[in-house]
């Protein structure tokens, strides 16, 4: 079985955050759609990150959490409020489209009990890059972004990738931050999924 959270702490701490930035626009889409933003998975099975419920809130906040450890240890001038929103709003698009979730519930006890896989791909959604359904939830919302907010979410992936190859030299220094927490976060939790000690320092 997929990991249990205590969804009810992880909310308050992620819409805490959000509405500490006081952005009207954030408050209505954790009106909206954050519900879903607190039942999506961030991954399909037990064995990948973040998996079950309140996945992808668990991994923004970690996120942001890392993020803002490796802002103060390369000294950046990092605008805080800017590490929040992009870490705890980055991966938004992962609960699909407005209309689809992109995971449904698995109902096969087979795939449950041999692959310990609890969600499927919806068929049903629209197939899309997160990074690209994440900043049309933003335009949606008219949640203003600054260049390097955008950046940040927009790089916010494999930076080796043949169609970041061409960006990743014009990053900005809060995309750095966010790839190396993203980074961190999943090394972080395949670690305790396979139970391997990272020693802290």
């Amino acid at each position: 079985m997929y990991k249990q959270r205590d969804i009810e702490t992880l909310w308050s701490k992620y819409e805490g955050l959000l509405k500490s930035l006081k952005d009207e626009n954030i408050i209505k889409l954790l009106d909206d759609q954050g519900q879903r933003i607190l039942m999506t998975s961030f991954s399909q099975r037990e064995k990948e990150p973040f998996c079950g419920i309140g996945g992808i809130v668990d991994y923004s906040l970690k996120l942001a959490k890392n993020a803002n450890a490796f802002c103060k240890a390369l000294n950046y001038d990092v605008d805080k409020g800017s590490i929040i929103k992009c870490s705890l709003l980055s991966i938004v698009g992962r609960i699909g489209t407005s209309f689809e979730d992109r995971f449904t519930e698995t109902t096969s006890e087979w795939h449950k009990e041999k692959l310990g896989q609890y969600f499927d791909w919806n068929e049903n959604c629209p197939k899309y890059q997160i990074n690209d359904m994440t900043l049309w939830f933003l335009q949606h919302y008219n949640i203003k972004l600054s260049w390097s907010e955008w950046n940040a979410i927009f790089l916010l992936k494999d930076l080796s990738s043949e169609d970041n190859k061409f960006y990743s030299s014009h990053k900005s220094r809060l995309s750095l931050i966010l790839n190396l927490s993203h980074s961190a976060t999943l090394k972080d939790e395949f670690d305790e999924i396979n139970g391997s000690y990272t020693i802290p320092f």
